[in-house]
């Protein structure tokens, strides 16, 4: 017997319930995989940013990784204090400060990446690359109604 929410459902019928545990078992496997490099999942995605785009600001790095400022600034600030990153002056906005990789940043950011990448093969490797792609567009759909941001790619349009 399966098990019923409080209306009676079935548990696996529960999108939600399910997308829960889809993203607590991705994230464990993708924290376990990255640990040893001392690198949190916001952080991946900061090194990750920074590797495809060098000198962005706070507040976009925010708006492509769908997180807020604060996580963001809590993000750099760990990763500046490891040498990792560093911020300078936007030469035409001074008030503004540009993020980038450090040459030990690009290093760490290459590896953990890769190993990001290889638990995310284990996650999601049940599914057919078909399927994987299906999924993505589902779930970018329900993401961009959510937010009001366009998905493209490797960013997020306002």
């Amino acid at each position: 017997m399966e098990a019923r929410d409080v209306a009676g459902i079935e548990l696996t019928d529960n999108i939600l319930w399910l997308l829960k545990q889809a993203f607590y078992f991705s994230l464990t496997t993708v924290n376990e995989a990255v640990s040893e490099h001392g690198v949190s999942t916001a952080q991946i995605g900061v090194l990750r940013q920074l590797s495809n785009e060098p000198g962005l600001s706070g507040a976009e790095l925010a708006r492509r990784l769908l997180i807020s400022p604060q996580g963001v600034q809590l993000a750099l600030t760990a990763l500046e204090r490891r040498n990792l990153v560093e911020r300078k002056q936007d030469p035409q906005h001074g008030r503004i400060l540009q993020a980038f990789l450090t040459e030990q940043g690009r290093k760490v950011a290459g590896t953990v990446v890769h190993d990001a990448i290889a638990a995310h093969e284990r996650v999601f490797g049940v599914l057919s690359k078909a399927e994987q792609k299906t999924l993505r567009e589902l779930l970018a759909r329900v993401v961009e109604q959510g937010t009001g941001h366009k998905l493209h790619d490797d960013h997020v349009e306002s």
